[in-house]
């Protein structure tokens, strides 16, 4: 109506509408979509109890699946711009060495994977984060697992250590 919003009662003047109709954030979408795995094994399974992957980029059991912005970054708690941006000329640079070396699979380490879940975990718990209710955890989203998924290090300590997995030949990944 020109007018704004009416309800029962009262007539809302207003320029813009917005319908937010829900923010899933890290996981929903992926979830969203039926990615498998190894062996037929689901993204939605594998995360169950909670996103895991290796920092924030890859997934152990998900051969040549990057995720930019995932669980794990700092993607959420940073200019998300440009942690996208760092995400995809890291997986660009490591593409280039791929196809350097004739190599075509890619996959995170289980061990790396787990050794990653437990370096975020840690640096979250020094912090309040995990104790609020937030949708950093997924407590806006009926059901999901409740995880704090982004990487509180800073921006710069994760840029660092992801450059140094790469110098190393992609350390904590399998490739073949």
């Amino acid at each position: 109506m020109p007018e704004g919003v009416r309800t029962k009662g009262a007539t809302y003047p207003l320029d813009v509408l917005i319908f937010a109709t829900g923010f899933d954030a890290m996981t929903g979408p992926l979830l969203a979509i039926d990615i498998r795995g190894r062996a037929g094994i689901s993204m939605r399974e594998k995360w169950a109890a909670g996103p895991r992957t290796y920092l924030g980029l890859s997934v152990a059991g998900f051969p040549n699946l990057f995720v930019v912005a995932g669980p794990g970054s700092p993607s959420v708690l940073s200019n998300v711009v440009v942690s996208i941006e760092q995400h995809v000329e890291w997986i660009a640079a490591c593409l280039r060495h791929m196809r350097e070396r004739s190599l075509t699979m890619i996959e995170a380490e289980p061990e790396s994977e787990s050794a990653w879940v437990e370096h975020v975990n840690a640096l979250a718990d020094r912090t309040l984060y995990p104790l609020a209710r937030s949708w950093y955890s997924g407590d806006n989203i009926p059901d999901k697992p409740r995880v704090f998924m982004p990487y509180v290090g800073g921006v710069k300590r994760y840029r660092e250590r992801c450059e140094q997995v790469a110098a190393q030949g992609y350390q904590g990944f399998v490739l073949g």
